[in-house]
């Protein structure tokens, strides 16, 4: 995270690249700075979940494959004011950003966890020509602390005041990732190659848009191999294939239903991962008619 630029969370700006354009000199009531700040970050505390158990009569451990689990994102900044009265009225709507019950009342279908938007300089110019890599993660407030003290937030009522605040979000998905999809049109071109920058693997979400006719669709994604049974039907269908919830389902007179029964994977494929680097792919309509605005999508990720 790159603390000289903005960092944007629930549409307020935790960290302000311009707060030096809100510096009002002088030594009059109104004179002083405005705006929050993050001036620590630590990203470190991510979950690693193993089966691991003791070997019989020998040291060491048996262990299964590695996933991780919940990552844990510390932060802590300073919120300005140009007085006591206004910084307490930044600390309270600061405070209702922080607020993970009001961050669900939001994002109820996410449970709450909204993007926190921040950048990451780059020197990969061919991949990304601004020289920033833009990223998000899918973060909820659990903790917000600010301490107030007397020495430190006493003084006039017209004198200027700050605050350091400290704050933990959970990111149920540790993934850090682009803060746009890579997005591939199926109807136009139901094949070609995914694109990853990132440098971690990738789920994959589609939705296609078929008509009334049974066929099926044969699909070579990433690491993955599989089939998409289609049956007729009186009117089209939406069908919905979700990665990361590994949930297919198909979308009817705006009635959507899980329909794992029509997908099935070849050999050990499971759902598709898309590695970092240029991968082909194909999606091949048998009988049926691929409408138009099916697509596929997937957040560059990185490790």
């Amino acid at each position: 995270m790159d603390l000289t630029r903005d960092v944007l969370y629930r549409g307020y700006l935790l960290n302000d690249e311009d707060i030096q354009s809100n510096i009002v000199a002088g030594d009059f009531t109104g004179s002083g700075i405005s705006g929050c700040v993050i001036d620590n970050v630590d990203w470190s505390d991510v979950d690693v979940v193993q089966f691991m158990e003791k070997r019989s009569q020998q040291d060491g451990m048996d262990a299964g494959q590695p996933f991780l689990g919940a990552r844990r994102l510390r932060v802590s900044g300073t919120l300005y004011g140009y007085t006591r009265a206004l910084l307490y009225d930044s600390y309270m709507e600061l405070r209702a950003v922080m607020s993970p019950v009001l961050a669900y009342r939001d994002e109820p279908l996410d449970k709450g966890y909204q993007p926190l938007y921040f950048t990451q300089p780059t020197n990969r110019i061919a991949d990304y020509t601004t020289g920033y890599i833009d990223l998000r993660v899918l973060a909820l407030p659990r903790a917000f602390q600010a301490v107030f003290q007397i020495d430190g937030q006493g003084g006039a009522a017209g004198d200027a005041l700050a605050i350091p605040w400290q704050a933990t979000f959970i990111c149920k998905d540790p993934s850090i990732t682009g803060d746009t999809p890579q997005d591939y049109d199926l109807y136009a071109a139901a094949s070609g190659n995914t694109i990853n920058r990132g440098t971690y693997l990738c789920p994959v979400d589609m939705l296609i848009i078929v008509g009334t006719a049974a066929g099926s669709l044969a699909c070579i994604i990433g690491d993955s191999v599989f089939t998409i049974t289609i049956p007729a039907s009186a009117g089209n269908r939406t069908l919905r294939f979700k990665g990361a919830d590994k949930m297919f389902t198909v979308e009817e007179n705006s009635v959507e239903l899980p329909r794992m029964d029509l997908i099935s994977f070849v050999g050990t494929s499971t759902w598709p991962l898309i590695a970092p680097g240029t991968v082909a792919y194909a999606v091949t309509p048998t009988a049926v008619t691929v409408a138009n605005n099916s697509h596929m999508w997937f957040y560059e990720q990185y490790a």
